[in-house]
């Protein structure tokens, strides 16, 4: 398998194909070259997209400055640098008697993702959960964002958002999603045993199907003349009411 320097990027059709079938949880993006009929390509790429995984196409020079090396045969797999943690892996070493969890389904913007995690961090909570193949890449962005606290904060991604909130409810979590429609005001929620704050997309917000797992929606009364929060903020809210009830 080769990699650049920063042994943070992965080239050549067998190394990205058998990073594909050895583990693809570790993949955070993968490029490949613009007008290729390679037979090898379109398996990797078909592998990627049954896998739910971000793809995109680049020039041939944008590969070339990728992968640090004119070897690429045309695809280019960035890897995270940072170590994934199961949930199991997390809640068996938890910081609080009543775990705290984040999950962040498909956020794009990679500031907000590294913001989230360094106000988690901030207030102690246990992990932050991404879903495979869905949002922003763990990247130099979100580690400039986080503001060191991806080296601190345990990161976990599950294949199945709805999957994980169902195993979580099983283990008695109280799942709780941000809504500005919501009726219950978010200092009314009782925050104080094992909980997740679940926090949508930009834009699109929370999916339906995931919606149904949640216990209740909060929401954060706006009084100026903005409709809604920017995510980041919403999150940074919530963890820091769940930090308080905990202190009180």
């Amino acid at each position: 398998m080769q990699t650049d320097q920063s042994e943070n990027v992965v080239y050549g059709r067998n190394a990205v194909l058998e990073l594909l079938q050895k583990k693809p949880e570790s993949i955070e993006k993968i490029y490949f070259q613009f007008n290729t009929a390679h037979p090898r390509l379109k398996e990797i790429l078909i592998t990627a997209r049954r896998l739910k995984l971000v793809t995109g196409k680049a020039r041939l020079d944008k590969l070339n400055q990728i992968a640090g090396s004119s070897k690429h045969q045309g695809v280019c797999a960035l890897i995270s640098a940072i170590t994934f943690y199961t949930i199991d892996e997390i809640l068996a070493s938890a910081r609080n008697s009543c775990p705290l969890l984040v999950v962040l389904q498909g956020l794009e913007d990679p500031h907000n993702v590294g913001a989230i995690i360094r106000t988690a961090e901030a207030a102690a909570a246990d992990g932050v959960v991404l879903i495979e193949g869905r949002g922003a890449p763990v990247n130099a962005a979100v580690h400039k964002a986080s503001a060191g606290a991806l080296s601190h904060m345990r990161i976990c991604k599950v294949k199945s958002l709805v999957r994980t909130l169902e195993i979580l409810r099983e283990r008695n979590f109280r799942v709780f999603a941000a809504d500005m429609d919501a009726e219950l005001n978010y200092t009314d929620a009782d925050l104080k045993g094992p909980t997740v704050l679940v926090l949508g997309a930009e834009g699109s917000g929370l999916a339906p199907e995931a919606m149904k797992f949640c216990d209740s929606t909060v929401r954060i009364p706006i009084a100026g003349c903005v409709e809604s929060l920017n995510v980041s903020v919403t999150a940074g809210i919530l963890l820091y009411e769940a930090m308080r009830q905990r202190l009180s």
